[in-house]
């Protein structure tokens, strides 16, 4: 089926998919695209996605229209992740917002979050995060480019930690996000599973050993949980 789409959309024009693209990967789209199938108005780039647990990639699509019906079915198929930029001075986008949440649901999109530059203070001037929230719960909101004011605040949630603002705090979410792809940690649960049935039967399925083939195979049980918890801890990780 291939890697997950996180499908990039934008309902203003001045400001186009591709651009977000090269937010988050934090380098401009060079020759690495990614042919995905009869769509032209649809571009890929592969993401790669490096945590302290796994490394996955998925594919950011480009869309070059915000029309949602312009999406082909071969993409949505492997969309697992949208995002959706507006002009935070527009206050018609409002009366676009349900249909973008209605989508997300009809296609059980876990990952949604609207972009905007800077979100407005008051309805007079633009959208306000409580209305964009209150218009449409199921997506989240990050301002690319927040205020110093913003910023000073988002730091003094987490006591002890500055907290991601910006497209620093978008790229948290994507990486903080349990993508489906993700073969290695369902490998090593598997193993870990096995290790710990391997436990559980410990004193029956040694009931006969000698009292040396027990602490023998008990020391293999031991090394193999430290191994998998070292690497747990991000040892041999780059």
């Amino acid at each position: 089926m291939g890697e997950p789409i996180v499908l990039i959309l934008s309902a203003d024009a001045t400001v186009q998919p591709e651009s977000i693209v090269e937010r988050i990967r934090k380098h401009t789209n060079g020759q690495d695209r990614i042919t995905l199938g009869d769509a032209p108005e649809s571009i890929g780039f592969p993401y790669q996605i490096h945590t302290k647990y796994y490394d996955t990639q998925v594919v950011l699509c480009a869309h070059g229209s915000a029309d949602l019906s312009t999406v082909p079915s071969a993409i949505l198929n492997r969309t697992e992740g949208m995002l959706i930029y507006f002009d935070a001075k527009d206050r018609t986008f409002l009366d676009r917002l349900p249909a973008y949440g209605a989508f997300v649901q009809q296609h059980e999109i876990e990952f949604g979050i609207l972009l905007c530059s800077t979100l407005q203070e008051s309805s007079a001037v633009g959208v306000t995060y409580a209305e964009a929230k209150s218009q449409c719960t199921v997506l989240d909101v990050i301002e690319l480019e927040p205020s110093a004011e913003d910023e000073a605040e988002g730091s003094e949630e987490v006591a002890g930690a500055v907290e991601a603002t910006g497209v620093d705090e978008l790229i948290q979410a994507m990486h903080n996000y349990i993508w489906s792809n993700e073969r290695i940690i369902e490998a090593e649960l598997n193993g870990f599973e096995r290790l710990l049935t391997e436990v559980m039967n410990f004193q029956p399925n040694t009931s006969n050993w000698t009292r040396n083939e027990r602490l023998m195979y008990a020391e293999e049980l031991a090394e193999m949980f430290d191994e998998m918890f070292e690497e747990d801890d991000g040892v041999g990780h780059p």
